[in-house]
């Protein structure tokens, strides 16, 4: 009788393959996209809303003297924060890992992807919170979307014209876009030949709905976050809400633009690494990734939120 399989074959860690999770696509550098500073902090100039829109009798006589006109001009602040993490990899770690695993590049990694969660959920917090807002630029939906008398196509386009420069951007929190996307008005709306009329069913794309609404980019906010607090069983939750932005975002402001907001930001990610001998019986290699920002709302009049478009 030939040995059993067991006898045959020890199991060893795969090599060309390992199991990890990543949040999905994140969305935060597309809202307030990241304007690179020389100072912690400093002023920049606005030049009066008001400026643009005058009218002036520009109207003269042939010895007449032309209307003399003026324009005005301020200044805003900004004023970076810190953020950082690190850890320490012990030699002991580097030296035993196993293929495929590199905690040098791993742990790198990780904290990297921890530092852009964290941004994320900061962003989210701006972009979907009421008190961004002027009150004449945001509304809680009373009928939501999907209820019998709701106006899904209305309540985006009033959005989007609310803007006091015309929104280009949505942003839908992803249970927001799952419910927009499948309702019977928004299907018959972009009629896409991927679907039958008259037949049930189907959802909308994202490009569809963008050119429905004429803007250039709609947004999806799907990242996941735990919850519930640290020691308890976790509890996975979307950073963004049941709601739905609409803005006008300059993809690369600079000298006289506009733009909802802006990321300021003095020190780009870094990644510094310094050896402990004292850690351990090897020592451990110290590594720390750290940034600075000041995430700010710039031109709040050219957002306007709908918030819990959904029960």
């Amino acid at each position: 009788m030939p040995p059993s399989t067991n006898d045959l074959h020890v199991d060893a860690v795969l090599t060309n393959l390992s199991l990890r999770y990543r949040n999905e696509a994140l969305i935060a550098d597309m809202i307030l996209p990241r304007l690179k500073v020389r100072k912690r902090s400093d002023k920049y100039f606005v030049y009066k809303k008001s400026n643009s829109y005058r009218l002036i009798d520009s109207a003269v006589g042939p010895k007449a003297q032309p209307n003399e006109v003026e324009w005005e001009v301020g200044t805003d602040n900004y004023s970076v924060e810190d953020y950082a993490l690190a850890d320490y990899i012990p030699v002991e770690s580097t030296d035993n890992a196993d293929s495929p695993l590199q905690p040098r590049m791993d742990t790198n990694e990780f904290i990297n992807e921890w530092l852009d969660l964290d941004r994320e959920k900061r962003v989210a917090d701006i972009v979907f919170a009421p008190g961004t807002y002027d009150a004449s630029n945001r509304e809680v939906l009373a009928t939501k979307w999907g209820d019998d008398n709701d106006d899904p196509i209305g309540d985006v386009q009033g959005a989007v014209e609310s803007c006091f420069v015309r929104a280009n951007t949505l942003v839908f929190g992803e249970e927001a876009w799952r419910a927009f996307r499948k309702l019977p008005e928004v299907l018959d709306a972009v009629k896409s030949s991927t679907r039958h009329q008259g037949t049930p069913g189907g959802l909308a794309t994202a490009p569809e709905v963008a050119a429905l609404f004429e803007v250039e980019n709609l947004l999806i906010g799907r990242a996941r976050y735990i919850s519930s607090k640290k020691g308890q069983a976790n509890t996975y939750a979307r950073i963004w809400g049941k709601h739905m932005a609409a803005l006008h975002v300059k993809k690369n402001p600079g000298v006289r633009t506009i733009t909802f907001g802006l990321t300021f930001q003095e020190m780009m990610k870094q990644t510094q690494t310094a050896f402990d001998p004292k850690r351990g019986a090897k020592g451990a290699e110290y590594l720390k990734v750290g940034y600075n920002c000041d995430e700010k709302v710039v031109a709040k009049d050219l957002g306007y939120l709908v918030g819990q478009v959904i029960a």
